[in-house]
């Protein structure tokens, strides 16, 4: 329950609630807005107040000029509580002293004119004027009749704190002590002078830290000052994109120079710049380093780069393993294998049917091995329905050799296998089954728009089905084929024929060593990350 203020004497007032809010609306509803809070203290009753008005000629301006209230953090007491009165002292257990703690109220004056922050500036120095006379009032009243008690207490002693016991009404707790005649200048013991200069020294620089906040706030943030763009016409941006251009192409230049150095190639374009570009671009054909080296070492030193760049096509070309002719056309026995999808069972679809044109149904036939895909043979089935050339399955019953015999009489037997993944236990017995068979020829199927790792695992993993050779399929699914050439040369595969589609009999080729490196080319140019001027 709130009490109301009780009058120490004409300038100091005690106020009493039940929690610092309500306390503060007592003090507002009796003093107003410009009451002076003397200190703040926590009791059993709630919160304690002590504050003041002040009764000089500058207060009483000040009523009649507003200003900013300062507010005094209520969650700490003030220095003021821990000696400024042997009851208090009784109450409460001996705490560090504390500097006062202000807080700037926030109302930015932006847009005051000079004059009315002047006049500002005047109020806030008689409002600490009248401040500074009320604390020292309400000091010596409180020193008073207990100078020598107050004095008599260091300011770091422990002081054995009496707790007030229960029942007690607030008047008995803090009994209220005439005050005595307060002399102009009491005397006081050096610690109690040491502490009351203690305190006006900190009052002082938290109320001159106000004015320097307040004045800091007056002056406006300068307005940021948006960058001058420059208007150009379509002309000089034209230009200014031109020359954008041409630094990046420097810059790109340079970066190549740099890597060179790094991948061992600074032996050649100290050698020769030409060669070097030459080295840079079949990079960019996606062929590996190795062969791109045997591609340089090969060519001959030439002036210009137009004169250069078609020899190192030429012997890019003259490396690549071609069987060159159609390997089908004379017959045989043909087994193809391959990972799952890379285009076997439409490629013997292909040979099949243009050895039918050229030769005739009789002698032809497919022996299929795949017994583990649901409708694996359904595919194969229609298509030799269209053409009246006989299907066989290889299975427990029937194996391969088995089949093979009974085919004899047939010019051209083309085997298509299954797909299993690297390592599969299924298709090393596939490929031991095909191995030993002397007259089968294998051959693998490689897809073009696989990656350089698949195609390498691909060959090692059916290399022992004694392979005759590679088909490269899908070239017209992939932006660039030079991974496909890569792996072909380093494994030496001569290749034996190339797809590019899903047409029967159309889309096969046999193998050009020069229509392939011109096709790589082609598809660099049409490629933007990597084309070439």
């Amino acid at each position: 329950m709130a009490h109301p203020g009780r009058e120490l004497n004409m300038q100091v007032k005690r106020f009493v609630a039940a929690d610092m809010r309500r306390a503060l609306e007592l003090v507002r509803q009796e003093l107003g807005p410009d009451a002076i809070i003397l200190s703040s203290n926590r009791i059993p009753e709630g919160v304690e107040l002590l504050t003041t008005m002040g009764s000089d000629y500058e207060l009483k301006q000040l009523q009649n000029r507003p200003f900013a209230d300062a507010t005094f953090a209520p969650s700490e007491p003030l220095l003021s509580d821990g000696d400024i009165s042997p009851r208090i002292l009784e109450r409460q257990p001996t705490r560090k002293v504390a500097p006062v703690i202000t807080q700037i109220p926030d109302h930015p004056n932006v847009g005051k004119t000079g004059a009315q922050l002047a006049d500002d500036i005047e109020r806030a120095r008689l409002r600490m004027m009248a401040a500074h006379k009320a604390e020292e009032s309400a000091k010596e009243f409180m020193v008073g009749k207990n100078t020598v008690v107050n004095a008599g207490i260091p300011r770091h002693t422990p002081v054995q704190a009496s707790r007030p016991k229960k029942g007690m009404s607030a008047a008995e707790r803090y009994p209220l002590v005439d005050p005595a005649p307060i002399s102009k200048e009491p005397k006081l013991t050096p610690e109690a002078a040491s502490f009351r200069e203690a305190l006006l020294s900190n009052t002082r620089s938290a109320q001159d830290a106000k004015i320097e906040a307040l004045l800091t706030k007056e002056k406006p943030a300068p307005a940021p000052v948006a960058p001058v763009v420059p208007v150009v016409d379509g002309l000089d941006q034209h230009a200014q994109l031109s020359e954008l251009q041409a630094e990046i192409a420097d810059m790109r230049l340079l970066l190549e120079q740099q890597l060179d150095r790094l991948t061992g190639q600074q032996a050649i374009a100290n050698d020769s710049p030409i060669l070097a570009s030459i080295a840079r671009r079949l990079e960019r054909l996606s062929l590996p380093k190795d062969v791109v080296a045997k591609v340089i070492n090969a060519c001959t030193k030439t002036k210009t780069l137009s004169e250069a760049w078609p020899d190192a096509l030429a012997n890019l070309a003259h490396q690549l393993p071609i069987n060159g002719r159609d390997i089908v056309d004379q017959g045989g026995i043909f087994a193809f294998v391959g990972p799952t999808g890379s285009g076997k069972t439409t490629t013997i679809g292909k040979l099949a049917a243009r050895y039918v044109l050229q030769h005739g149904a009789d002698k032809v036939a497919i022996i299929t091995t795949d017994t583990y895909r649901i409708a694996a043979h359904d595919q194969l089935r229609s298509l030799a329905r269209i053409l009246r050339v006989p299907v066989r399955v290889v299975d427990e019953a029937n194996p391969l050799d088995t089949v093979l015999r009974s085919l004899r009489h047939c010019s051209l037997v083309l085997i298509d296998t299954a797909g299993f993944r690297h390592g599969d236990p299924h298709l090393k017995a596939q490929l031991n089954a095909l191995a030993a068979q002397p007259q089968v020829k294998t051959y693998l199927v490689m897809s073009s728009n696989s990656q350089a790792q698949m195609l390498k695992a691909s060959v090692h993993a059916y290399g022992a089905a004694r392979l005759q050779g590679c088909i490269l399929t899908k070239l017209d699914e992939t932006a660039s084929i030079g991974e496909a050439l890569g792996v072909v040369m380093q494994s030496r595969l001569p290749i034996a024929y190339t797809t590019d589609g899903q047409d029967i009999p159309k889309n096969l080729d046999v193998a050009r060593a020069h229509q392939l490196v011109a096709r790589a080319v082609a598809l660099l140019k049409t490629n933007p990350a990597t084309a070439v001027s």
